[in-house]
């Protein structure tokens, strides 16, 4: 009999090993091409910006919006530091389509996030799709099991450097100050990343976007600047509205683990539980605003209410207090100084 030569039986061993992870992961494969597919058809079908400001028929009004785009990413490349990027050089019109459809999840009697487990990036609290369809059954599968679901659409969208994220045309309809920081928030995605910890990913992202925003109107109109001074006043209403939501979260929580709650049955906990979720929402009349309508946050952000809602502000805003402090005590108030710390360490 002829034997095999060693380097045959380690390729052959390699392709075992490859043949057996997709079949035990067929799923998760699956559900990469089907994003990848999705992600691809966006960057072959976005406009290149130079061609849009060049076209006569492009409206004025979205030319600035592009002109602002191009402002900010040079300044968060230039001024912030942020990673070098191809990132939003393009345009995709979803024709009047959603971003994307994100599904998340959370125990039903207790505010603890559910996570999905992907290769390379690793536990993420959500799930993304770019078909409809395909976010429901995610989220019937996930119902079925007992979990509380929301599915969500994102104001962005980012793949953290794998590919050339476009312009989606739903993030024009923005202000120039908000364009601002959900591009800073997007590039820094792609500048700094903690695997496995996606907590900390976004409350870094979304602290850096708000404060390089700062800097970015600051350098741009002064500051004591109109522009600089309402933005300022709504990420202070936004924190307000964010620590009231952390603060009923663990209020929630301590509900579910008392021995009266969990005496009870199903039926009369989910009666319990909308009970205390309707009085959260009634005590947002009692918070001060500087800018905010209370009416609005309440019709357009509190649809469908559940532990979801909770354990997604605590993937974004959890940590922010504590980057704060950070920025305060160990680099003497200056933002700069810390994120190059990040920078350096994540």
């Amino acid at each position: 009999m002829k034997k095999i030569p060693l380097w045959k039986k380690i390729i052959l061993a390699v392709v075992a090993v490859i043949v057996i992870f997709l079949l035990i992961n067929i799923k998760l494969v699956i559900y990469g091409v089907q994003q990848g597919i999705g992600q691809l058809e966006m960057v072959r079908n976005a406009v290149p910006i130079s061609d849009l400001l060049a076209d006569k028929n492009y409206p004025d009004s979205l030319k600035q919006k592009l002109l602002i785009v191009n402002e900010v990413k040079r300044f968060a490349m230039d001024s912030l530091g942020l990673k070098n990027s191809e990132n939003y050089n393009a345009v995709y019109d979803l024709k009047g389509r959603a971003t994307a459809y994100v599904v998340q999840a959370a125990e039903k009697y207790r505010v603890k996030k559910y996570v999905w487990k992907f290769p390379i990036v690793g536990k993420l609290p959500y799930k993304g799709y770019f078909d409809e369809e395909d976010a429901k059954k995610e989220a019937e599968s996930l119902k079925n099991q007992g979990f509380d679901v929301r599915i969500v659409n994102p104001g962005g969208w980012s793949t953290m450097g794998w590919f050339k994220d476009p312009i989606l045309s739903t993030m024009l309809r923005r202000d120039e100050a908000n364009i601002a920081e959900l591009i800073i928030h997007e590039l820094t995605h792609s500048t700094i990343f903690v695997k496995n910890n996606s907590e900390l990913n976004e409350n870094i992202a979304d602290y850096v976007g708000e404060n390089g925003a700062k800097l970015y109107l600051k350098a741009k109109y002064g500051d004591n600047s109109t522009a600089l001074a309402k933005y300022v006043n709504s990420i202070e209403d936004n924190l307000t509205l964010a620590n009231y939501f952390l603060y009923s979260a663990k209020k929630l929580d301590s509900l579910y683990c008392t021995d009266d709650f969990l005496k009870l049955s199903d039926s009369l906990k989910d009666i319990e539980k909308q009970k205390f979720i309707a009085e959260i929402i009634d005590g947002i009349d009692g918070l001060d605003f500087k800018v905010f309508d209370k009416t609005k946050i309440k019709k357009n952000r509190l649809k469908n209410v559940n532990n979801t809602f909770f354990t997604g502000y605590m993937t974004y805003y959890n940590k922010k207090d504590s980057l704060d402090i950070q920025r305060i005590n160990d680099f003497g108030g200056d933002f700069m100084k810390q994120l190059e710390y990040l920078k350096k360490i994540y």
